[in-house]
């Protein structure tokens, strides 16, 4: 049998070299397919929560993905509240209708014992302006610390602790004690129509008369 020629020292180096190069490729490409494998997972688990949230979503009430009513009142308002505003989508919102409610609400919450400090708001409040400007604003902030999503227990224990007796400390600055009787008496500022009038006319002032001598009148 004839031998084998040996072969070159440089061949079996370059077979052990091309051996090396491609173990070396082989590492790098399971390295990628690894990773994709990981992503893939990392992928297909993001969806799997994205599929779970839908179908929570899907099986809540229809009710509880509407938004907040901001006419409902929160828990600690023991009594019913005062009537919003008017429901008509159609018609513009007009304070009086919440602000006459409130004042209806006021009196049979707020009146205290007879003789005391705490008065009920008088049916005649309109016709004091003072007090109209009081009773408004006294029922908004009822409203914002009692009503809707941005109510406020906080404040609506300031309203009782501060701004109510604050108002009912002033009431007697705007009207006469027949008032609070019931017998409407005039005083202190007039009576004026509120801006919510329809068509009601811009106010004038009324023009002083020059000056003149004595028994002279203007022609």
């Amino acid at each position: 049998m004839p031998e084998q020629p040996e072969q070159p020292e440089e061949d079996n180096r370059s077979t052990g070299r091309d051996r090396s190069d491609r173990d070396q490729q082989i590492t790098a490409l399971l390295e990628i397919v690894s990773k994709v494998a990981g992503d893939q997972r990392r992928l297909e688990g993001q969806l799997n929560r994205l599929a779970k949230l839908l179908r929570e979503r899907d099986r809540k009430p229809e009710a509880d993905n509407d938004e907040p009513d901001p006419n409902a009142p929160a828990p600690w308002v023991w009594f019913s509240p005062p009537a919003p505003d008017d429901p008509d989508e159609d018609a513009e919102e007009d304070p009086r209708v919440f602000v006459e409610n409130f004042v209806a609400a006021y009196n049979t919450m707020f009146a205290g014992i007879e003789g005391g400090r705490a008065k009920p708001i008088p049916g005649c409040w309109e016709e004091h302006p003072g007090l109209a400007m009081e009773v408004a604003s006294l029922a908004y902030s009822w409203r914002a610390a009692n009503m809707g999503p941005a109510a406020s227990i906080r404040e609506a224990q300031y309203w009782l602790h501060q701004w109510r007796p604050g108002f009912t400390e002033r009431l007697l600055h705007w009207v006469h004690a027949d008032c609070l009787d019931g017998d409407h008496r005039a005083g202190g500022a007039g009576p004026r129509q509120n801006r919510f009038v329809v068509n009601q006319p811009p106010a004038t002032a009324t023009p002083t008369p020059p000056a003149g001598p004595p028994g002279w009148s203007p022609p």
